[in-house]
């Protein structure tokens, strides 16, 4: 994995990258549960978020975009670990939400067949089975519909990548994470019809927040500190 780093950390968040064995058999534990869950999240990503969870003791996370799990379970687990601590995983689990606004055919008809419910069933077994229930709040809605959550710590925004929905999960969340906390944002390349979509809530983060990482994958995602 490539990081590279775009802006220093504030001095008391150093980043935590996992370059050094640490956390190791809660990664262990965490990619065995990933094996089985739906979801495009590394192991390298997965490793950076478990890293950062364990490190700063985040007491309220929240995800935009959840569709299998496979992102949100690895940071439930650390939270678990920590002894402390929730995740609100926001979701509508819905097919024509999910294409709004996609201007590319192949994404078009891959959230068209997608069976949502099937999904977000498994997920809920998965969770239930891995023993996550503690850690765990699922929402069923969208972005928009979700009610405010205060004092966030850190936020995973990885949901419908199209400019209009990927800059109202921003500027709709962001705000609303403490000074100092963590914000994700996932697929800051994303393009699509030769149209980069998350561009403009990407500039929106460098505006107002300090990135300290960026990381190259299976996707492009960066790692911004709120001041």
């Amino acid at each position: 994995m490539d990081a590279q780093t775009s802006a220093p950390p504030v001095s008391h968040y150093e980043y935590a990258i996992p370059h050094q064995p640490q956390n190791v058999q809660l990664k262990r534990q965490s990619f065995a549960y990933m094996s089985q869950l739906e979801g495009w999240c590394s192991e390298d990503k997965a490793a950076v978020l478990i890293d950062l969870v364990v490190k700063y003791k985040p007491q309220v996370i929240v995800e935009i975009g959840v569709w299998g799990g496979k992102s949100l379970v690895p940071m439930a687990n650390a939270l678990r670990a920590n002894g402390s601590g929730k995740i609100y995983g926001i979701d509508p689990w819905d097919n024509q939400e999910s294409i709004k606004e996609i201007m590319s055919e192949e994404n078009l008809e891959f959230w068209n067949r997608a069976d949502h419910s099937s999904i977000l069933d498994r997920l809920n077994k998965w969770i239930r089975r891995y023993g996550l229930k503690e850690q765990i709040d699922l929402l069923r809605c969208t972005s928009e519909q979700a009610p405010l959550i205060y004092s966030i710590d850190m936020l995973h925004i990885d949901g419908n990548h199209s400019e209009k929905t990927s800059f109202f999960d921003v500027t709709k969340w962001a705000p609303l994470v403490k000074s100092g906390g963590f914000i994700i944002f996932d697929d800051i390349n994303w393009c699509e019809n030769g149209t980069l979509t998350t561009s403009r809530a990407v500039q929106w983060l460098d505006e107002q927040c300090i990135r300290v990482g960026e990381f190259t994958d299976s996707c492009v995602w960066g790692v911004w500190v709120k001041p």
